[in-house]
């Protein structure tokens, strides 16, 4: 488990080579899926914790655990994904993860492996089941295993851990942006696109948001520069991540004058530093809407 550990950080420079690392791990039922090892902070044994029941609006919540000090809540995957859970004690591992700020636990039977994907390897799925980012295969026993991608974003708010209804955008954007500039979005969760829509309809700005950051890279190319305000990117996505695009852009004279912030589920202090080295102008968690209208402000409005 040292091992593991010690080999997160190294895991996360994968978008130097447009590649992604999975934690692979089996469900209760022995079901294979997987977690971007960039969303990852530890690997805890879950004997080596001591779980506190709670009140709870949602039975994915199994309870909450002391790690590092700090309460963390508890996921049952098994449960989210529709599956009758095993006992607390049959699941032998945490992993522990940062999404949007929210430190969690999510309860697994076993780890597997570790595995590097290119993202050719990796089949888009959201759109056939919104649980799903992408399906994949990974060596078990010498023998190709389909893998699944879990969608943290959807998970969240299952939860109602996001804030990313109507309401929650008018009680943040108190009066519209006035602009002539452009911004331009790059996001592969048909969550955050939807979250992203309504609060910029809501601010007046004008918009566009693309599936991929090759999409977005490709319009880039067709526009003014001077006429581009932001760049809204995720991280995690195929064709061309977040990574590259920041990188593209902050290290061309062109555009290097183009604010771009980060959108992304994955908030930990070593994905921010990688983001915050590249030059961007600033990181804000998938569905905080708050903090994304204070940066499109600070942005557009000169």
């Amino acid at each position: 488990m040292s091992d593991i550990n010690s080999s997160v950080e190294q895991m996360t420079q994968g978008h130097l080579r447009n590649v992604q690392q999975l934690a692979v791990f089996y469900t209760g039922h022995n079901s294979i899926y997987a977690i971007n090892i960039a969303k990852v902070k530890a690997f805890i044994i879950t004997e080596e914790v001591r779980v506190n029941d709670t009140p709870r609006d949602s039975d994915i919540i199994a309870g909450i655990a002391t790690i590092r000090g700090e309460p963390v809540t508890l996921i049952n995957l098994d449960v989210w994904l529709g599956v009758k859970p095993l006992e607390l004690k049959e699941y032998k591992l945490i992993i522990f993860c940062e999404f949007n700020h929210k430190k969690v636990g999510f309860l697994v039977k076993d780890m597997l492996d570790i595995v590097e994907k290119t993202t050719d390897q990796l089949r888009h799925t959201e759109d056939t089941n919104s649980k799903i980012t992408y399906t994949t295969y990974v060596q078990v026993d010498k023998k190709d295993e389909l893998c699944t991608v879990f969608n943290a974003e959807q998970l969240l708010r299952d939860v109602g851990w996001t804030d990313d209804g109507e309401d929650d955008v008018r009680k943040y954007v108190s009066n519209q942006i006035q602009s002539d500039k452009i911004v331009l979005a790059a996001e592969d969760s048909g969550v955050a696109r939807e979250v992203l829509h309504k609060f910029f309809k809501k601010t007046g700005v004008r918009y566009e948001i693309y599936n991929d950051g090759l999409q977005l890279m490709s319009r880039l190319e067709e526009l003014n520069p001077e006429k581009i305000g932001m760049i809204l990117t995720d991280i995690e996505m195929p064709g061309c991540d977040g990574y590259q695009i920041a990188s593209f852009i902050k290290g061309n004279s062109d555009y290097s004058h183009i604010p771009v912030i980060v959108n992304s589920s994955m908030t930990t202090d070593a994905v921010k530093g990688k983001m915050n080295a590249i030059g961007v102008e600033g990181f804000v968690g998938k569905t905080d809407i708050n903090s994304l209208y204070d940066l499109t402000k600070r942005h557009l409005i000169q």
